[in-house]
């Protein structure tokens, strides 16, 4: 069992498990997966695969965990610090326990709640909250695309995967779908606890900030709905008071078998592309060797993976008229994992948008773009460009406590959450990108080809570990775990199309001075 607790205490002082671990692990390896594989079902007797054993079914989170009084907050944001206790390596459903410790959420009417894991080790995911299968399912599967018992190994599939979640609220609930659910992955033994930072800006005044919109896929594959997105944000944007501030855009699908990313908005092979490559990283041939969440079909589990590989949540900042602020080749891609689309809905697809407006109560202190010029290809500790950029635009003397997201205009690189304590998270990072996409698939199958072989590759890489992170300002300073930073992971040589290796990220800060 493992429990929930909160702390009201300032973060200051404070270790994450991120932190501990790496104090105390050193070249220590991370504990393996249990041995004890799943027993067949009779319908298939399947042996587990020799390279690494299956994991044993995993737990979910009791619904006892106590509540406390907010950390910090008033105008509207409320911000708490949750302790989880895994106790052991696995996948934990957690939505409830969060529920039960952010009270507030029952009655904001309108609103976005962002999660922030203060760990290296461990991840944030939607997935399916139904069949625990699933959970055991995607351990396995994440241990295959990332491999390896070492500490790094694991630094990786939570870079991977991301530590910072943002999920909009509607009606005093949680906008997820039916069968979404909350997931902690630890992939460390789980003998420390770890913090999550819980901010809520509470927008009940203006309820038309959020709405659902319905976005239909063609088929299966990855498609490009910036059209679409931009449509639906457009009677939010009707009701912005002329003379406002910038602000930022959050999107969220509410399924588990399709997700969405940011990438080239230009050529549509780009867009096969990156289906062909997820094909590859998650095969369906898993569905028969690895899988034990295999009722609905080949391509149901190999979706629940991409999902939490690709994301649900998509955050973006906009300018002051609701505009999205998006590199020039960046568009809005809905991937559809399926062949038929989800459980009853098909390719119709139900995305919650949010417009988290600047001048109401999550009130922009301020929004800036800022030139990271990166060495060449690889991933690179930013943390100190990012915070000297942050601090001038009002952490600490205007926010603190509130967020701050921080979004890369370009399709061939991303962002990361990765221990920082030494150089070799970032270059295990690098290694394991560069052994999930090789660049020789450019020769094998991709189809935009003409821009090198480190191109299309990039792309997928910066869908993989994202275009977007919100930080948490905790107590007037960014609130990440005393073991993390931010990282610019370059994924081309030589840089991307005209820029060469200068890449341009948005940051956008709000909250209250509180």
């Amino acid at each position: 069992s493992w429990s929930l607790s909160s702390d009201v205490g300032p973060h200051r002082g404070l270790m994450s498990c991120a932190a501990r671990s790496s104090r105390t692990l050193g070249s220590r390896r991370i504990a393996p997966a249990s041995r004890l594989a799943f027993k067949p079902r009779a319908r298939k007797p399947t042996p587990p695969r020799r390279d690494m054993a299956k994991t044993s079914a995993t737990s979910t989170a009791p619904n006892d965990a106590p509540a406390s009084s907010p950390v910090a907050g008033g105008d509207g944001w409320t911000q708490r610090i949750l302790t989880l206790n895994p106790k052991r390596r696995g996948i934990f459903i957690w939505t409830d326990a969060l529920r039960k410790n952010v009270p507030e959420i029952a009655s904001c009417k309108a609103g976005v709640l962002n999660l922030f894991l203060r760990s290296t080790t461990a991840a944030l995911s939607v997935n399916e909250n139904a069949d625990p299968d699933v959970r055991t399912d995607l351990e396995n599967a994440l241990d295959r695309v990332v491999p390896g018992t070492d500490v790094l190994d694991a630094t990786s599939r939570s870079a991977f995967v991301g530590v910072s979640l943002d999920v909009p609220v509607q009606g005093g609930k949680l906008a997820l779908g039916t069968w979404q659910g909350l997931y902690l992955c630890e992939w460390g033994d789980g003998a420390e606890p770890c913090q999550v930072v819980a901010t809520l800006v509470d927008a009940s005044d203006d309820v038309r900030c959020t709405r659902n919109v319905t976005v239909r896929a063609p088929r299966r594959g990855c498609h490009l709905v910036q059209d679409e997105v931009d449509d639906a944000f457009e009677p939010t944007r009707n009701h912005l008071k002329p003379g406002g501030k910038p602000g930022l855009a959050n999107l969220l699908i509410r399924h588990t078998s399709a997700s969405l990313t940011m990438n080239e908005n230009a050529d549509p092979t780009a867009r096969g592309d990156l289906e062909a490559a997820l094909n590859r990283i998650v095969p369906e041939e898993w569905h028969r060797t690895l899988f034990e969440h295999v009722d609905e079909g080949p391509d149901d589990m190999t979706a629940h993976v991409k999902s939490t590989l690709l994301g649900c949540s998509l955050t973006v900042p906009v300018d002051a008229t609701g505009r999205m602020k998006t590199g020039t080749r960046q568009g809005v891609y809905l991937c559809e994992h399926r062949n038929v689309g989800g459980m009853g809905v098909g390719h119709a697809r139900e995305v919650a948008t949010t417009l988290i407006d600047g001048a109401g109560v999550a009130n922009t202190a301020g929004q800036t773009t800022a030139t990271l010029v990166a060495p060449g290809g690889g991933c690179r500790d930013v943390t100190a460009e990012i915070a000297a950029a942050a601090n001038a635009i009002g952490v600490g003397s205007n926010v603190r406590t509130g967020w701050l997201n921080v979004f890369t205009q370009h399709t061939g690189a991303s962002l990361a959450v990765c221990d920082s304590t030494s150089s070799g998270p970032g270059d295990r990072l690098e290694r394991a990108l560069d052994e999930t996409v090789p660049e020789s698939w450019n020769d094998e199958f991709f189809a935009h080809a003409h821009e090198g072989p480190d191109d299309v590759p990039g792309h997928v890489k910066a869908s993989i570990v994202g275009c977007s992170v919100t930080v948490p300002v905790v107590a007037g300073e960014l609130g990440l775990g005393e073991a993390q930073g931010l990282f610019l992971c370059e994924h081309r040589d030589a840089g991307g199309y005209g820029c060469n290796l200068n890449r341009k990220v948005v940051l956008t800060l709000q909250g209250v001075d509180k």
